[in-house]
C-alpha cells in the first residue's frame, strides 16, 4: 500500500504573503491543527504551520514569520511502511505529500487508522496494551488534573470511582466544556507559564494572544466523559482502528475477560503492529 492510496487530496492550505488571522480563520472553519503554507497563487510547499507555531509566536502578525520552513514531506508513491517509520522517528502525526515542490495531499495518523480499520487485521491487540498508566480518582478537584495530565504527558486519563472501577475518560476536550479563556494584560513568554497557568492548544479555541484558563471548581466526575469506548483485550486490530476512527480518538481503555481495565490502546500501537504486516 502507498501514501496516494490513503492520503487526502482536497488540502486546506495557507498562502504567503498571509498574516495570522487568516491561519486560525481556515483552522477553525475546517477543524484543522495544522496547514502547509504554500506560495501565493501556486501549490508549492514554502512551509508548515500549526497551532503550536501560533503559541510559540504570539506577537507575530506574518505566516511566513510563524511557520515552519523546509518541513517533512512525502512523495505519494512512498510505502505506508516508510511513511510510518518517517512519522514514528520524528514524531509527526500528519505530512503534506509533494511532486516535485508541489503539494497534492495530506496524510495523517487519522488516515492510516482508516487504512487498519479496512484491512481486517484479525491479530489480537493483548500484547500492544500500554499497561503502565496514570491514573485519576473521579473526584479528584478538576483544577488539579492539568497539572497531573503534564507529569504524566498525557491529554487522556482514565478515571476511577471510588470502588476503583472505570468510571470516565478525562482528556483535553473535556476541558474545553468548562473553561474561561482571559486573556493576560502582560505577556509572558509560554515557557514561564506555571502549572496555575496551564494553556491547552486546541482546534476550537484558537488563541491570538498569551491568555489562561480559569478552571471551575468542580470534580472530575462532573467534567469527564462517561460514555467511554473500551475495547477488550482480544479485540483485533482492525476492529480498534474502527472504533478510533469511527468516534475520532486516538486511544481506548482496554478490558479483561471481567470487564476489568488493565489498559490503554493507543493508536502509535496500532500502526506500529500494522507497519509489520506492510
Amino acid at each position: 500500500m502507498k501514501v496516494k492510496e490513503i492520503m487526502a487530496t482536497d488540502v486546506i492550505y495557507a498562502e504567503i504573503p498571509g498574516n495570522r488571522k487568516t491561519v486560525m480563520e481556515l483552522m477553525q472553519n475546517h477543524n484543522l491543527k495544522a496547514l502547509p503554507v504554500v506560495k501565493k497563487g501556486t501549490k508549492e510547499l514554502a512551509g508548515i504551520i500549526s497551532q503550536a507555531d501560533l503559541h510559540r509566536h504570539p506577537d507575530e502578525e506574518q505566516i511566513a514569520l510563524i511557520m515552519r520552513r523546509d518541513p517533512l514531506q512525502v512523495h505519494p508513491e512512498v510505502s505506508i511502511k516508510e511513511l510510518i517509520e518517517l512519522m514514528i522517528e520524528n514524531k509527526l502525526r500528519r505530512l503534506p505529500v509533494t511532486e516535485g515542490k508541489k503539494v497534492v495531499g495530506m496524510v495523517s495518523v487519522d488516515d492510516i487508522i482508516k487504512a487498519i480499520s479496512r484491512k481486517n487485521i484479525k491479530l489480537p491487540i493483548k500484547d500492544l496494551v500500554n499497561t503502565k498508566l496514570c491514573l485519576i480518582w473521579d473526584g479528584t478537584p478538576l483544577s488539579a488534573v492539568p497539572a497531573i495530565m503534564r507529569l504524566a504527558k498525557s491529554r487522556t486519563i482514565p478515571c476511577l470511582d471510588d470502588n476503583g472501577d472505570l468510571s470516565g475518560i478525562m482528556s483535553d476536550v473535556d476541558f474545553l466544556k468548562e473553561t474561561k479563556i482571559i486573556s493576560e494584560e502582560k505577556a509572558a513568554s509560554m515557557a514561564s507559564y506555571s502549572d496555575k497557568d496551564w494553556s491547552w492548544e486546541t482546534s476550537d479555541i484558537l488563541l491570538i494572544t498569551k491568555k489562561k484558563i480559569k478552571l471551575p471548581n468542580k470534580p472530575v466526575v462532573e467534567v469527564m466523559t462517561k460514555n467511554i469506548i473500551t475495547a477488550n483485550e482480544f479485540s483485533s486490530i482492525s476492529e480498534c482502528a474502527n472504533k478510533m476512527y469511527k468516534n475520532h480518538i486516538d486511544q481506548i481503555p482496554v478490558l479483561d475477560a471481567r470487564g476489568e481495565l488493565i489498559g490503554m490502546i493507543e493508536d502509535e500501537a496500532l500502526i506500529k503492529a500494522f507497519q509489520d504486516t506492510e
